[in-house]
């Protein structure tokens, strides 16, 4: 039996699509310096041909205002990646899953602002 080459992973995919607006990591760090876009893969699926992840996009800025704004460009960009190389990755198509929405933080000096976005991409 011949095995398959794995599917991109997705949230490298995503950090390397969101690192022009501010530094994207795959965990949060233990000190954070904002503004700061984490992302998590939370679940998808695939057909066999098809990785359709869904990945959760989480911005901390310092002000209701920059997090929003981070917000929203980084949903653009998301969805201009369809038919688009990512990092050396074809993005098959993207959309969004759950529009942003403003979060309570446990550090009060920070906003968080979380969406959750479909990233679909092949094998290599």
């Amino acid at each position: 039996m011949e095995l398959l080459a794995p599917w991109p992973d997705a949230e490298v995919v995503a950090c390397d699509l969101l690192n022009p607006l501010a530094a994207a990591v795959t965990s949060t760090p233990e000190k954070i310096a904002p503004p700061l876009i984490v992302v998590e893969r939370v679940g998808g699926g695939d057909d066999g041909i098809t990785d359709r992840a869904r990945i959760e996009v989480s911005i901390l800025a310092a002000t209701r205002r920059e997090s929003w704004r981070l917000a929203r460009e980084a949903q653009q960009l998301v969805l201009a990646a369809s038919g688009e190389m990512v990092g050396g990755v074809l993005v098959d198509y993207a959309a969004t899953e759950s529009d942003p929405a403003q979060r309570d933080y446990e550090n009060p000096d920070l906003r968080l602002v979380m969406a959750v976005y479909r990233l679909e991409f092949r094998r290599p």
